[in-house]
């Protein structure tokens, strides 16, 4: 609640973005998977339409979001499909292949418990032949195995 006071009233746009962070990381220490879920976005609204200092901060900062998302996403009811809907995003799945391969087996794990989605597998699917050089992961293998070979 601090937080979220703290948030309205400060007029520094960096302390503004770490009281965020901060109340997302407290809806998901709590388990407030709902309002979690609403922090999320706002962080994320705020990283896509914010100007970094670097191109580099930026993508940082989507890998962190990435990374905390998950929380939000295999405990949320609708998690598995917003899991989709942010990581297959340009911007996102750039981040991912250049800086944090290893988020390619949350993906796949989503795409094999979520039947919705199934149209978008066959992008997925040249995404995981696209870095098979450079991250194997069993859940990745069995998706290649499935779909490729």
């Amino acid at each position: 609640d601090y937080l979220y006071q703290y948030r309205t009233l400060c007029s520094n746009l960096e302390r503004s973005l770490s009281a965020l962070w901060g109340k997302l990381a407290s809806e998901i220490l709590m388990q407030n998977w709902d309002i979690a879920f609403e922090e999320l976005n706002r962080v994320k609204d705020i990283i896509d339409s914010k100007s970094f200092a670097s191109p580099l901060n930026q993508v940082q900062n989507r890998i962190w979001l990435m990374h905390w998302g998950l929380y939000i996403f295999f405990n949320h009811d609708n998690g598995r499909t917003q899991i989709i809907d942010l990581f297959n995003q340009d911007k996102y799945l750039n981040a991912i292949q250049t800086s944090a391969p290893h988020l390619l087996r949350y993906l796949a794990t989503a795409f094999i418990v979520n039947k919705r989605k199934r149209p978008q597998l066959k992008d997925f699917i040249k995404v995981i032949q696209q870095e098979h050089y450079s991250y194997k992961d069993p859940i990745v293998e069995f998706l290649a195995c499935v779909f490729v070979n």
